[in-house]
């Protein structure tokens, strides 16, 4: 007798999206759950150029940012009908599967928001915070970045991140390692007791791009019980610039991941940040990315559904996508949040 598949969940390690129309895509894209990152440590948004570059190398604002954005996703999830829900706990993870809601797990791209206090740490976890990036571009007060990488010294975690992963393990946030340096990564692998993700890279062997990782990288991901979520932008799937990637192009970066740390490692980053002509305007001009694009036919949540038959086609079995579309995300944070 043919089995009949259950619904597979479907989690986002990586997502900027969090304003209404952003989750109505999302529900309509069969999205579970996501790690939505309400803080990057570059002010991306900045209403000019000049603010954006005065604000790279400084910690002036984060803090103020992300605790209005907090406040604007925990507005949303109380208003009356809302499908959203707010993870804080393990047990919140099975009570929004349940009730069909969408999961979100609130974080942050970069450290800044905590500025040189383990104090606003605290502070941001009690908001409901329950991630955090280490770094995004630039180094700062935690650790260095991939910008870092080459300089002889090989700088990692500094004293005061050695103190920042102790209490996200004793509060229970998830430690990611995206946009760290090897070392900052090395470091924190020996210093943590729980499982950390990396939520937005691929293989370096495929994609030759600071951002992703070489293959003894993503061993010790795996011996760590962590994740490698998979990119969708094209730059880091395909390791060029200005060349819009194909889905199996993305297939092909999870079977290479897969194959290096099996298939336990292994999950979904897509990292969208456009979607909306007036936000995508000061993101593209601050960056400087205006050529920058997402996976042809993955270029948003709406389209999460054409990843399925992809996989099927190349030959995943059914345990196996159930891992990679949210599996293994939700094991990683039933390991690192506080049970209740």
């Amino acid at each position: 007798m043919k089995r009949t598949a259950s619904p597979r969940a479907t989690w986002l390690a990586h997502d900027h999206q969090f304003w209404p129309e952003d989750f109505k895509r999302d529900l309509a894209g069969g999205v579970t759950g996501k790690i939505v990152h309400l803080s990057v440590d570059g002010w991306i948004e900045a209403p000019t150029r000049e603010q954006y570059e005065a604000a790279y190398y400084s910690d002036a604002g984060f803090f103020h940012r992300i605790v209005k954005n907090i406040s604007r996703v925990l507005e949303q999830a109380s208003t009356p009908g809302s499908r959203l829900a707010i993870i804080r706990n393990a047990t919140d993870l099975a009570s929004a599967a349940e009730q069909g809601r969408l999961a979100l797990v609130l974080g942050s791209e970069g450290g800044k928001i905590i500025e040189d206090d383990l104090e606003l740490l605290d502070a941001l976890w009690r908001l409901g915070l329950r991630h955090m990036q280490l770094n995004w571009a630039m180094r700062n007060r935690i650790a260095a970045s991939q910008s870092n990488e080459t300089e002889p010294d090989q700088p990692g975690l500094t004293e005061f991140g050695r103190s920042v992963i102790e209490r996200m393990n004793e509060l229970g946030i998830v430690i990611d390692v995206s946009h760290s340096s090897p070392q900052t990564i090395k470091d924190v692998l020996g210093l943590t007791r729980k499982p950390i993700l990396n939520s937005h890279s691929g293989s370096r062997a495929l994609a030759p791009k600071l951002q992703n990782l070489w293959d003894d990288q993503i061993k010790d991901m795996a011996a760590n019980g962590g994740v490698v979520a998979i990119h969708f932008c094209s730059r880091l799937v395909l390791g060029v610039n200005d060349r819009q990637s194909e889905i199996p192009d993305v297939i092909r970066q999870i079977k290479y991941v897969r194959d290096v740390g099996g298939i336990d490692v292994v999950g979904l980053g897509p990292d969208w940040v456009l979607g909306h002509p007036e936000r995508d305007v000061p993101y593209l001009r601050n960056t400087n990315q205006e050529s920058i694009s997402w996976t042809r036919g993955l270029e948003s949540s709406a389209e999460m559904p054409n990843l399925l038959p992809a996989l099927e086609e190349a030959g995943f079995k059914d345990l196996e996508i159930e891992k990679i579309l949210g599996g293994n995300i939700i094991r990683l944070l039933r390991d690192v949040l506080p049970a209740r």
